[in-house]
């Protein structure tokens, strides 16, 4: 079988989408497969350089003008990289995002199937209603009328569908047409046994670690873990750390917001990692505090590593966790810290451990998620049912097959 996997994504983009399709890319190839990844640094030399030069200029109009560019240039970018291998035979596109699906669906001539992976958390156009909002931007009705009927036509070119949670297919579905087909898989990891047994340094031995992975921006919500570290400080504790990896745009506010709360010893920023997931499992306690996500890789590679996690109850968190052991019921700083504090005991910490990893050695598995997916393309390529479903609900996810329905 031949895939092709497109992407606006490049392979160096903070994001795990880009986690996704090279984990997919190497699985398939593994099961010799050939596989072709599409991304827009594959434009072509001389309209990718035409497009920089347009995006400046439109970038520069405004936040409407910087949005039509993205959808129409992105777009565009994908058809054209698309194009140089279309001479090749495909047997399916697996997409990365519907605009560059629909891109390769195009450039190839419309002959072969397309499957999306949905990673978005709620569906596209609500979360760039949600960006403007948060930039104080919002955005004119006619632009969003104008994207839903851009991306009502691009879903409608979609047939087949890849959701790692239920809570994605529900908040994305009015978007789509009747009879899709759909399979509810949740992102898997593989990590090496060396891994998980990282060493601390020296300087660490003895502290309670609390590790948080993620881009460090307002939906990542890194600020709250700030505030329970300003709360656990008051509480006369002073033998934790609080370590946030990752990197992103809000950073530098973060910094300055510890040493104003003088937390500089106690909130370490160890920036973005190749492999977070080594710090990670030099940790006590992995912190979810996202205010919204789909099906985190971050928490992922925290069972992974075997460090218990919590997690606030959004998106498709709850799916993930084992009959909700692990998800907190408040936002409150201090409420938190207190609970958080609970976990020092490692006697505390184990029962949380012991059920979250049998749950993820059940339901979590790479190489069965893996084999669901080929089960699905061969019923899109060949016509074989697949049998039985994966359910996902609040804190089960079921064990058989993949569930294939039609809406």
């Amino acid at each position: 079988m031949n895939v092709l996997i497109p992407t606006f994504l490049t392979g160096t983009s903070p994001s795990g989408v880009v986690t996704y399709y090279k984990t997919l890319a190497r699985d398939l190839r593994s099961r010799g497969m050939s596989v072709q990844v599409v991304e827009t640094t594959d434009t072509p030399f001389v309209w990718n350089k035409s497009m920089n030069i347009m995006g400046h200029v439109f970038k520069r109009l405004g936040q409407t003008s910087r949005i039509l560019w993205d959808e129409s240039s992105f777009f565009i970018r994908l058809f054209l990289g698309t194009r140089q291998h279309r001479s090749q035979t495909f047997d399916v596109i697996h997409a990365q995002d519907v605009r560059s699906g629909v891109a390769a669906y195009y450039a190839l001539g419309k002959t072969v199937p397309v499957v999306l992976t949905a990673h978005f958390n709620d569906d596209p156009v609500t979360e760039l209603i949600t960006a403007a909002n948060l930039a104080d931007k919002p955005l004119p009705g006619w632009l969003v009328r104008a994207l839903t009927r851009w991306y009502r036509w691009l879903f409608a070119h979609v047939d087949n569908y890849i959701f790692v949670s239920n809570y994605a297919y529900e908040q994305s579905k009015h978007l789509m047409h009747e009879g899709v087909r759909r399979a509810i898989l949740p992102n898997t990891v593989t990590i090496d046994a060396a891994d998980k047994k990282t060493p601390r340094a020296v300087e660490d031995q003895g502290k309670f670690i609390i590790s948080n992975v993620g881009y460090v921006d307002e939906r990542k919500n890194q600020e709250l873990l700030i505030r329970i570290a300003a709360d656990i400080k008051s509480r006369g504790v002073t033998d934790f750390q609080v370590w946030l990896i990752g990197d992103g745009p809000k950073r530098t506010e973060y910094e300055r917001l510890v040493a104003e709360l003088g937390l500089t010893e106690y909130v370490r920023f160890k920036g973005r990692q190749s492999a977070p997931w080594r710090l990670v499992a030099q940790s006590d306690l992995y912190v979810h505090t996202a205010l919204n996500d789909n099906c985190p890789y971050a928490l992922l590679e925290a069972f992974a590593v075997n460090v218990p996690v919590l997690a606030l109850p959004v998106g498709g968190i709850p799916e993930l966790m084992p009959h909700g052991a692990g998800l907190l019921s408040e936002r409150d700083p201090a409420y938190l810290a207190k609970l958080i504090l609970t976990y020092r005991d490692p006697v505390k910490r184990q029962p949380l451990l012991d059920v979250q990893t049998r749950h993820a050695e059940r339901y979590l598995s790479h190489e069965a998620g893996l084999q669901k997916l080929l089960a699905f393309y061969k019923e899109i390529t060949v016509g074989q049912p697949v049998q039985g479903c994966l359910s996902s609900t609040p804190g089960e996810l079921a064990t058989s097959s993949s569930e294939v329905n039609t809406l």
